[in-house]
């Protein structure tokens, strides 16, 4: 009988969303003419209602911050007339006016520490600079950090903090409004990365890919005998390898057909040398999914931020360990080129002697197959037999546990 499954639709922890106007637009005007309005006349609610861009922000003005820019945080009578100024010159020169808003759940924000329930406040400092962060990288994207300008605040007397964001280019390079939809996923992104500070647990998952894991073996022979049972496998890949070396790594297409040996090769590597690093990075892994997924709730966009993040990074160890087992057996390579060198010097001379030194190379060569298919088929004999050991034991143990009545 199956059970039915409860799913509860996770409310993301931040929402970007974009939009813009016109010059001839008269959000555009209002907007100009609130820019060097003083807080006193900010308390004019019918004033602050008819502002059509802002009025659901400044419907309370004593909830809300004072403009800020990507300077200052509180701008003097001087900044908000030069900033009018560079409003109104787009405005005559017909500048687009783009209209962002980033709303956060509030909960989510009260678990990063951004925002007090029970006083109501919120880490005003904390915004701003998430805030210059995403249009850092929005302006970037959209080619627009050396021609635009933009002022913003924070709206906190609703349900969902959120920040209104106004920019134009006082000199326009541009007719067009329409940003690229990936625009906004590298904004919401910058927030989401700015405010939750991920970078510690990030840091220590790639630390036990890249250092714990991979760098161990790369100081680590597949030819040590705690590595014994790697051997035949690892020579198996190395003589299906193909002729040009450059192509000796993980991502090449020819190397494709052997993915499956070299991922084994790591598999067994991993879970005799380093059991405990692999749990604890899949512990970290799905904490980490957990807070993404909280972050970015369950749209179809934003599903992709955390749903292939854990296998991603499984994947990305898989292939830094598969690339330290191929440069170990180009490492292989040259020392058995080095041999057949020096082989070939000893034995240089006429014409008769060369055609000498390929008989017994060839010969050796066949020796060598048929010595690793042995090995090979040894190994797997071996393994085989452990199998049937341990099938033996634990059936043995069932029927004494019988006996005694368990």
């Amino acid at each position: 009988m199956s059970k039915a499954i409860s799913r509860t639709n996770i409310v993301p922890g931040v929402v970007v969303k974009t939009k813009f106007i016109t010059s001839h637009h008269k959000a555009f005007q209002q907007y100009v003419e609130y820019v060097d309005r003083d807080e006193a006349k900010q308390e004019d609610r019918s004033v602050a209602h008819s502002f059509s861009l802002y009025q659901d922000y400044m419907g309370n003005p004593n909830k809300t911050s004072s403009l800020f820019t990507h300077k200052y945080n509180r701008l003097t009578e001087e900044q908000k007339a030069d900033l009018k100024e560079s409003f109104e010159e787009a405005q005559k020169n017909n500048s687009i006016m783009w209209q962002d808003v980033i709303t956060f759940h509030n909960p989510w924000l009260q678990e990063q520490g951004i925002y007090d329930a029970r006083t109501h406040t919120v880490d005003e400092r904390k915004l701003m600079y998430v805030t210059r962060q995403a249009m850092s990288k929005m302006l970037e994207r959209e080619r627009l950090n050396e021609s635009a300008v933009w002022s913003a605040a924070i709206h906190y007397n609703t349900d969902n903090i959120h920040i209104h964001i106004a920019t134009v280019e006082p000199n326009p390079t541009r007719s067009r409004g329409k940003r690229k939809p990936k625009t906004l996923d590298v904004m919401k992104s910058t927030v989401v990365n700015q405010i939750m500070d991920r970078g510690k647990n990030q840091d220590r998952i790639n630390h036990l890919i890249r250092k714990e894991m991979v760098d161990q073996k790369k100081q680590d022979s597949s030819f040590a005998w705690r590595n014994r049972e790697l051997k035949p496998l690892f020579l198996m890949v190395y003589n299906h390898l193909p002729q040009d070396k450059r192509q000796w790594q993980y991502s090449y297409n020819t190397i494709k057909p052997l993915k499956p040996y070299i991922d084994t090769l790591s598999e067994k590597y991993i879970k005799k040398h380093h059991q405990k690093e692999y749990q604890q990075l899949i512990k970290n892994l799905d904490t980490e999914v957990k807070e993404l997924k909280k972050a970015y709730g369950e749209g179809t966009r934003d599903k992709g931020r955390y749903e292939n993040y854990k296998q991603t990074k499984i994947d990305d160890l898989y292939k830094r360990m598969g690339n330290a087992f191929l440069q170990e057996m180009k490492a292989y390579d040259r020392k058995q080129q080095d041999v057949k060198r020096l082989l070939d010097r000893k034995q240089s001379g006429n014409q008769t002697a060369r055609y000498k030194q390929h008989v017994p190379v060839h010969f050796s060569l066949r020796k060598i197959e048929k010595a690793f298919k042995s090995e090979y088929e040894s190994w797997k004999n071996q393994q085989h037999y452990e199998r049937l050991q341990r099938e033996t034991e634990r059936d043995r143990n069932q029927q004494n546990d019988y006996e005694r009545g368990y």
